[in-house]
């Protein structure tokens, strides 16, 4: 029964990302990455026999957990590879306000930036 959540939850995820990239507020690498979970959604909802597989072969008690499991893990991983983005974005936009502020005073015109 389970499956048919998995294949609701990929087709809205799928709707979500268009919506998002119309209006130009996800970045292509990011789409993709979410296309491709939802795929792994749609692939592990028609073909239930490799999930089956996969969870005997590792010993899980239920398919379900396996499933959870995984999508966990990799939610995990990505907000992780998004924490390691955010901080070296925080780091140039540091070292970018330095630089313009360094380049302000040294050209005598200190005005006062609005935030």
């Amino acid at each position: 029964m389970y499956w048919i959540v998995l294949i609701v939850g990929a087709v809205l995820a799928l709707a979500y990302v268009v919506v998002k990239i119309r209006h130009n507020q996800l970045t292509t690498a990011d789409a993709v990455f979410w296309f491709l979970f939802a795929l792994a959604l749609i692939v592990m909802a028609v073909f239930p026999q490799i999930v089956y597989a996969c969870s005997a072969a590792l010993g899980f008690e239920s398919p379900s957990n396996f499933v959870f499991l995984c999508m966990l893990a990799i939610v995990i991983f990505r907000q992780l590879t998004v924490s390691v983005e955010l901080a070296r974005q925080r780091n140039k936009i540091s070292q970018l306000t330095q630089v313009i502020a360094l380049s302000r005073v040294t050209d005598g015109t200190e005005e006062k930036l609005d935030r």
